[in-house]
Parts: structure tokens; sequence; C-alpha cells
């Protein structure tokens, strides 16, 4: 049973079960979902067929038409597993293969060379453009513990040449030409071996390898175990088979390299011929003095003792200064114009002072000009001193160690390399007039057995030091790019303009039309007032009058009904309290439709005067903490009529002498008590309508017809206190409801 005075929400609880019923069908849709697709894939799993051999298991990921299968294989780890790659290499009678490891069981990734395992798991498709399928095992088990394997010994031409060692562990001798570290990927190192005159290329999977570790092996002959695998790092598909080795402890050296770098053969026509394919040979030795740097101080050309130009490829910067006298040692490489160094490392050396030639004024025609189809390069001037003049068209984007500038000379651009000493161009802007001079360079492609004819990339001018920049001119202040950013400047501000005009004017019409509307709404207002008062003079002149002589006669007829059974006196008492009743509520419709009650903008203030009329000897403390404008009129009037039938009744019937009245906003529910010291009553046995009492039944309406809810806190001789609550409803719904 609901509690007197309680409105029930039962159009909300019928919603929220309404809900709850298709939430629990959802879910359990989805837990049967899930079930069947877990089935469905276990199915699928065990119907694939199973491989007991890698030899097999090779097979079938080999075939044309290879399909998904499982694997269950006992087999010798060859290349135990290490952090973060998650692979290995088992292999069995009939054959070797990787295997990889997911995340969920990488801890059971086999450590140890020589050990017996148990795998299986399903291959998958591989992402590789090599592989077509990956064995991805889900349970690895240890059967027992074995030896080391002992690796296969062979040459590089059968590193490439044997299918049968195939992810075999190998071992491969051969001299380290070079040792980086990966470009792509930093987890890689690569070592390039000569192997018998074929290259072999290592990879090492270790962070932790470090430049100097790299470089003293450059020049060793070494003895490399590690796994004969296909490439799969990056994209370099060209590279088809390499040795993979899980750290530098698998590398042994056989015979160390000089202990200094530079004790290596010098660099000499009959031993390396021009034209020949120079890739195979081992690191030689040049010596001579630096006549250019360029490509961000990566490239240096040298002049040599015998007044031939070398190009020097650096390994790593800082590059010598110009002017300097090094020796250089590198793998050499041919242009077909010169021999040249690359991976080189360089040092100071003494020699014979620097004879610097003055430099030769040209142009940008005499250094690249156009015949018909075809653009012609001056390889003549290559490494000689020039002085070119033009005006600066083009600066780096980020800083001029990292890009050229160019020249505009003539109908072309000549490009600047001042990588070497950025400091000459300080205070040159696009558009100045300079003299530069520098070193001609040809910068051109090194010779490949699949090019014909190595190409010139391009014909730069390699500043030397910062006096080698002269600004000539500088460019003058009205330029086009000024000119456009003024225009632009000005577009700008007429179209600010336009724009605060048009604001301007439109925050000028609505406001007119705010001041508009307030003053209809005082008209309106106005008018309502006068209304309210001819209607009140009305009733009071008619109903009024009328209703007060009924119950005159009324109170008559009791004091003479003293003989008349009690029937009677009980039924005119009941009659007297519903006109009395009809008479209060007709004085409150009067005293609303004539107080201005309403119209106080503090609700406080709205209270004490709606209670005036009422409440004479008896003290009244008001703390209504609820902003005006937070209610319509309808509520408002609400919570008056509310308020001063409940003052009436604490004061008429329960004899109050104090009342405290109190209200306040918590969300968007509005709640408001009326408490008195009064004799109070037992709310259980409280007389209501059948008796002629009709003041809590008319609050009670008027409460649920605002979906709220009322509680009366009273008991004999401790006063009452009575609590209204709903929520505020909105401006919008009340104007509705007024309208209809």
């Amino acid at each position: 049973m609901p509690q007197p005075g309680r409105v029930t929400r039962t159009g909300d609880r019928a919603k929220r079960r309404f809900f709850g019923i298709i939430f629990n069908v959802k879910l359990r849709l989805f837990i049967l979902l899930a079930l069947v697709c877990r089935l469905a894939a276990a199915d699928a799993t065990t119907d694939m067929p199973v491989v007991r051999s890698i030899a097999d298991l090779n097979a079938a990921a080999n075939a044309a038409d290879g399909k998904t299968m499982r694997f269950d294989i006992t087999a010798r780890i060859t290349q135990p597993g290490i952090p973060g790659k998650r692979s290995f290499v088992a292999e069995d009678e009939t054959g070797a293969a990787r295997f990889g490891t997911n995340k969920s069981i990488s801890h059971l990734c086999p450590t140890n060379a020589g050990d017996i395992m148990r795998i299986r798991g399903v291959t998958t498709h591989s992402r590789s453009r090599v592989r077509r399928f990956e064995n991805d095992s889900t349970e690895i088990e240890l059967v027992r513990h074995g030896t080391k394997p002992k690796p296969i010994q062979i040459s590089g031409h059968e590193l490439y040449d044997r299918e049968d060692i195939f992810q075999r562990l190998v071992a491969v001798e051969g001299i380290v030409h070079d040792a980086f570290r990966d470009e792509i990927d930093p987890l890689y190192s690569f070592i390039v071996l000569n192997s018998g005159g074929v290259i072999v290329y290592v990879a090492v999977f270790s962070e932790s390898v470090t430049r100097a570790e790299l470089d003293a092996l450059v020049g060793s002959t070494v003895s490399v175990v590690g796994i004969d695998d296909e490439n799969g790092l990056g994209r370099r598909t060209m590279i088809q088979r390499l040795v993979c080795i899980n750290s530098l402890s698998d590398i042994r050296v056989l015979s160390a390299s000089a202990i200094d770098s530079f004790d290596v053969p010098p660099l000499s026509e009959p031993t390396l011929p021009r034209g020949a394919m120079l890739s195979e040979s081992s690191r030689r030795r040049a010596s001579g003095h630096v006549v250019a740097v360029w490509n961000a101080a990566t490239s240096a050309l040298i002049s040599t003792e015998d007044g031939e130009l070398l190009r020097v490829d650096l390994r790593t910067p800082p590059a010598p200064r110009y002017g300097e006298h090094i020796d250089v040692v590198g793998l050499p490489e041919t242009d077909l114009y010169h021999i040249n160094l690359t991976r080189a490392i360089w040092r100071h050396a003494p020699g014979k002072p620097f004879a610097e030639n003055p430099p030769v004024d040209v142009t940008a025609e005499q250094l690249v000009s156009s015949r018909g189809d075809v653009t012609v390069k001056n390889a003549m001037l290559h490494g000689r001193a020039v002085r070119i003049r033009g005006v600066v068209r083009g600066l780096p984007a980020v800083g001029l160690e990292n890009g050229k500038v160019y020249l505009e000379s003539g109908q072309s651009l000549v490009p600047v390399d001042a990588s070497s000493c950025p400091q000459s161009f300080e205070g040159v802007t696009a558009g100045c007039t300079v003299e530069v001079s520098g070193t001609l360079v040809n910068d051109t492609e090194n010779w490949r057995p699949n090019r014909v004819l190595p190409q010139i990339r391009e014909v730069l001018v390699a500043v030397r030091r910062p006096g080698d920049v002269r600004i000539v001119s500088h460019p003058p202040w009205w330029t086009t790019g000024r000119l456009s950013a003024l225009v632009g400047a000005l577009v700008a501000v007429i179209l600010g303009a336009f724009a605060w005009n048009v604001a301007l004017s439109r925050r000028a019409e609505r406001r007119g039309q705010e001041l508009a509307d307030e003053r209809v709404a005082h008209i309106a207002s106005e008018l309502k007032v006068v209304e309210r008062t001819r209607l009140a003079v009305e009733l009071h002149d008619s109903l009024s009058q009328t209703l007060t002589g009924v119950s005159m006669g009324i109170d008559a007829a009791l004091d003479m009904a003293d003989a008349v059974p009690g029937e009677l006196k009980g039924q005119l008492m009941y009659t007297y309290r519903a006109v009395e009743a009809c008479r209060t509520e007709l004085r409150n419709c009067l005293w609303d439709l004539r107080s201005h009650a309403l119209g106080e903008s503090d609700m406080n203030a709205a209270i004490q005067l709606a209670l005036s009329q009422i409440v004479s000897r008896t003290a009244i403390n008001v703390r209504f903490c609820i902003p005006r404008d937070r209610l319509s009129d309808k509520t408002a009037h609400t919570i008056l009529r509310i308020i001063r039938e409940l003052a009436s009744n604490a004061i008429r019937h329960g004899r109050a002498t104090s009342l405290r009245i109190a209200g306040s906003i918590d969300g968007g529910v509005l709640r408001f008590s009326v408490a008195d010291n009064g004799q109070g009553f037992d709310v259980e046995t409280a007389p209501g309508v059948a008796e002629g009492h009709f003041g809590l039944q008319g609050i009670r309406e008027r409460v649920e017809r605002l979906d709220g809810e009322v509680n009366i806190s009273s008991a004999p001789g401790k006063g009452t206190k009575v609590t209204v609550a709903f929520d505020i409803p909105s401006a919008k719904m009340d104007e509705g409801e007024n309208d209809e």
C-alpha cells in the first residue's frame, strides 16, 4: 500500500523492469554466441591434419595449395630463444624449422641449445613476402636435456647453393669488411663477411651491441656460428640468405685485425684497375689534403699526393676541415672517373703544406647547360676552386647544416653546400645578391654491375670557410612577399570591420526586441492586475455575501437544535464545516486575486506577504533558500497556497505560537517544510473528509498534480511538521498546461 500523500511512479518501475529484461536477454544471447564460436573454432582446429616431422611441416607449408595445419613434433633446439624475439630454431632427423611463441607462453621459450623439446601448435599465414606460413607454438614441453649441437662447416658459396642446410646450425669463416647498426631496426646489427670471394651477411639480434665492438671486428678473420635463414628483416628482399646469431659471443676471432686500423695496403692503380668491381676488395689506405666537404659533412674530396682526386664517404662524423692533411681508410669503389673510399675512417697526418689555388670565375651555364633534351655537366672543373655570383632563391627550412642554399645565376639554379661551415650564410636572406667561393664538386654515383655508366647526381659548390660568402647587395625592402602580406593585412582589417558592424547590428536588433518584449509583458501584467481586482469585487459582492448568510443561518440552527436528535446535529455540523471550508477557499481565492505576493522577486518576502492576513501574534521564521526565478508562477502559487493552508491549520486547530518555514533545492528536487509548536495530533486517527476536514486532503491533491509527495510528522502535544517534495517542473511545461 502506498503511504499517505506519496505518489507512486508505476510507469517508471515498468520501464525499468522492461529494459532489465531486454538487457538480460541480450547478455544471454551474447554468451551463447561466444560459446558457439569457441566450439566452432575448437572443432575446426580438431579437424586440421597433424604432422609429426619437420620435413612434412616444411613440405606442406611450401606446397602451392598449402593449408593451415596442426603440428606435434619432438626436436632438438639448435638456436634457443632470446627475450624480445620470442622465436627459436629446432631440428629433428628430417630437417630444421623456426618456431614462434606468443606472449602467453613466452616464458616457456627454450633457452638452452641441445635440449629435446616437444612442440605443439598451428601453422599460420605469414605476413612476410618470403615465407608462406609461420609455425605458431601453443605448447612447449621439455623432454630431456641434451648436448649442444655441432655446426655444419660451410663456405660462402655453399650458403647460397645448398638447400639441405637451410635453417640448420652452420659455421662460416671470412674477413669482416664492415660492421654497423641497422638503420631500420636498431635491435639488429649487420656484419659483412668476405668468405672466399662471396659476400655473406650476418644479422645480430642484440640491442646491447656497441659501435666500438663492431668497429673492433672490421678487418678480422672470424668464424660465425649461426642459423642459415632466409631474410625477413625490413624490406631488404634482395638479400635472400643470411646467418642469424643472437649475440657477438657466437663470433670467434681467428686472427685479429691490425692494432692500427690504418695498417692496411695503400690504394694503388695496379691492384685496383679502373672500371673493375671493387666491392670484393679489402680495405685500402690513402693520404691527401681535404679540398671539399659536403652532404651534411658525411662526404669529403681529397687531393692525394700524386694529384688524384679521391671521394671519401665517411662512416661516422665528424668530417675533416678544408685544407687538412689526413690519412683515410675505407672500402674502394669507383665512379669510372676516380677511385673512391666508402665506409671510411680518417685521422690527422703530417704532410706537405697545402697549396691553395685561386678561384676561377664561372657562371651557371658553364657548370650545367642544356642541349636539346640533354643536360650537359662540366666534369673538367671537378675539384677546382670556383667563384660564382647569384641571387639567393632558396634557403634550407631547418638549419643550414642539413640543407643547401640555391643561387639563381642567369637562367639556372646552382646548389651551394655549406654544411661544413653553416655560419658562412649568417645574415643572408632570400633575395640577397651574394658572391660564393668554393670547390666545385660533381657528386657522382659509384659503379655497380647493373649500371653501365654512373650518373652525376648533382653539380654543387662546397663552401670551404666562413669568408667564402660575401653579400654584394641586400634585397629591396618593397618585395612581392611584403606587398602580398600588406594586401592580406588590409583585407583582413576590412573583413574584421565588416564582421564587427554586422555583429553590432545584430546585437542592437536583439536588444531592441528584448526591450519590446519586456514592455509587452509589463502591459500584460498591468491588465491582469486590473482584471483580478474586478473579479475580486464581483465575487465579494455576490457569492461571498451569500455564503456568509448561509453560514450564519446554520450557526443559529445549531443553537436551537438542542432538542433535536444527535444525527441531525451531526449532519448540520458537517454542513457547517463544508460551508466554512468553501468560505475559506473563496477567501483565499479573493486574496490571491488581490495579493501582490507572486510579483515579489524573493520567495521569503512572498511567504511573509501571503501569511500577513492570517498571522497576528504568531512568531514566524522563514528561511526559504530557493531563487524566485527558478519557479514558474503556477509553481510559486501552489507553494504559497500550501504554506498558507498549513499555517492556518497550525494556528486555528493546533493553537501554535511559533512557525518555522524552510525550503531548498537538491538537484532537481524542491523540498520545503512547515513546522509548528502547537498541540499536534495523531496522524493515523486524524479526522478527514468524512468528518468535514478538507485541509490536508486539498494539500495532498495539489502535491499529486505536481507528481510529488507529502510527509506528515506529528504527535499529540509535540507539534507538527509537514514536508513536501516534488520535481521542479520546467517553465515550458507549465506554460503548455496553462494554455490548455
